[in-house]
């Protein structure tokens, strides 16, 4: 069968029409399932703990941070001490203490620091301190801060915890209320007194 030049220049004006009306191809990859729903339970006391203070599940569901972490101890941790977490260049949580210093002092220059922000005070029963979240670069970028002195034996400790992010949805300030609880109570197991009020 043989057809005419112009029967082959229509069948192939239809085929490009129908290639170009199809729209190009797509490009890149397919679209990302959605992230997964925050995890909203309440923070809970159970070991493993990060930086001794800090429950590590509890830390997970707070911050939704789940890739590897390193944790880095500074100071003898006999008498006070501080501690990072890190991973993929970043260090997301910080865990400073001591039961040497002086604790009122220590207290009265960090409530200095950040009179900026809304420095929420903590329940009288976890001692004297407060919670906030500072919307500046504070810290090395770990704006949520909470920092307590409080009694444990004849000592007047205090512990300063910072995070570098709350997930969306979670009450910040609660979530650092607890952590605190949890620290001072693991303080008093790792150095065999009862945390109580100042």
């Amino acid at each position: 069968m043989h057809r005419s030049r112009p029967a082959i220049a229509a069948l192939l004006v239809a085929i490009i029409a129908t290639a170009c009306a199809a729209g190009p191809a797509p490009v890149g990859p397919p679209p990302s399932s959605p992230a997964p729903a925050p995890d909203l339970r309440p923070v809970v006391d159970q070991a493993p703990y990060w930086c001794e203070y800090i429950p590590q599940e509890a830390f997970r569901r707070i911050s939704g941070i789940t890739q590897p972490l390193t944790e880095e101890k500074d100071g003898p941790w006999k008498d006070d001490g501080g501690c990072l977490l890190s991973g993929n260049g970043t260090e997301p949580v910080g865990v400073w203490w001591s039961r040497i210093d002086n604790s009122a002092a220590r207290l009265k220059l960090v409530r200095e620091n950040w009179q900026h922000t809304d420095q929420i005070p903590l329940p009288s029963e976890i001692g004297d301190g407060f919670a906030a979240h500072a919307d500046n670069d504070m810290l090395s970028g770990r704006p949520y801060y909470v920092i307590s002195r409080f009694t444990c034996g004849k000592k007047k400790p205090w512990i300063r915890i910072d995070l570098e992010t709350v997930v969306k949805g979670r009450d910040a300030i609660k979530d650092l209320t607890d952590l605190m609880r949890i620290a001072q109570k693991r303080y008093g197991h790792l150095h065999n007194c009862s945390p109580g009020p100042v």
